[in-house]
């Protein structure tokens, strides 16, 4: 009884000398237990830096919406009144609204042929095996290592020598544009179909389903979120490019973008500040609307409804 006792003590008494030693072989969890000290100034750093990030991408675009609505000619500090005479201006310039219907002509046709020709790329790349596949995917990548002035005046070089019917015209600037926004839709898809279980189109095919039916029925609704964000991105990419628009159209008849650009050399009021205040809210109100159709339509959640993503 003594023995055990003296045992049992023995492993008592040993019990706060073996918690000594599993809380020194672990400083993060003392640390931890003592107030977190070393995880505050990280904490604290690294809000700092998302902070000063968030104000270095939003100060410029709240520089220009105020400009829009100032009443000095030149914003070099607070405004000293406020006044929509800007706006009115803008909206009645003839050459803006002509830029706004070419634009949305153009951005719509090109987002059309970017997803046409960039989700069957996407899906050759992810699941067929083709040979080549690095160097086809190196392929789509490679606009955006172009200037995009570069890639402008080549389409001039080329209208200019082979197809003079093109300059100038919706089609030419929206085939143009298509070459910019080919890289953005396969890689946004790409992550799309590489987050897709295989086995799903696996499934169809073997009940019989051909692979466009599995293709259309099974693969497109799986990524479906990927397409709503491919074409947006592709949209207001196209919507906003100027660089490229610039060399191929003549000066009575541009893009929105490129008629700002024009203005600026004529004259530098505050109505191209009303004017870009006016496609910052199109813009974020076209995104706010694609999201808010994603998650009303249950696009979001449709991947982790057939069971991807889990565990």
């Amino acid at each position: 009884m003594a023995a055990r006792g003296g045992a049992g003590g023995g492993a008592a008494g040993a019990d706060p000398g073996g918690a000594d030693r599993v809380h020194a072989a672990d400083p993060a969890r003392v640390r931890s237990v003592e107030g977190g000290g070393a995880v505050k100034p990280v904490s604290l750093l690294r809000g700092a830096f998302t902070l000063a990030c968030v104000v270095f991408v939003l100060l410029p675009l709240l520089v220009v919406v105020v400009a829009s609505v100032s009443t000095d000619h030149v914003l070099t500090g607070v405004p000293s009144g406020f006044t929509l005479e800007w706006v009115r201006t803008a909206l009645a310039y003839e050459p803006f609204r002509i830029g706004v219907q070419y634009s949305l002509q153009v951005a719509a046709i090109a987002t059309a042929l970017s997803l046409l020709l960039g989700v069957p790329a996407a899906y050759a790349i992810a699941r067929l095996d083709v040979p080549g596949a690095g160097l086809l995917r190196t392929v789509f990548v490679a606009p955006l290592s172009l200037p995009r002035v570069v890639t402008g005046f080549s389409f001039f070089v080329l209208y200019a020598s082979l197809l003079p019917s093109a300059y100038g015209t919706v089609g030419g600037v929206a085939f143009a544009h298509t070459l910019l926004l080919l890289p953005f839709v396969v890689s946004l898809v790409g992550a799309g179909l590489a987050g897709l279980d295989p086995a799903l189109e696996e499934a169809a095919r073997d009940l019989g389903a051909s692979p466009v039916a599995t293709f259309f029925r099974v693969t497109l609704p799986q990524i479906r979120t990927s397409l709503v964000i491919s074409a947006v991105f592709a949209f207001l990419t196209s919507f906003d490019e100027v660089d490229t628009s610039v060399f191929l159209m003549p000066a009575d008849v541009t893009t929105l973008p490129v008629a700002i650009f024009l203005r600026l050399e004529q004259n530098q009021d505050p109505t191209t500040s009303a004017v870009s205040s006016l496609m910052i809210v199109a813009s974020l109100a076209v995104a706010a609307l694609a999201a808010l159709g994603v998650r009303g339509s249950g696009l979001a959640g449709s991947r982790n409804s057939s069971g991807e993503g889990r565990p």
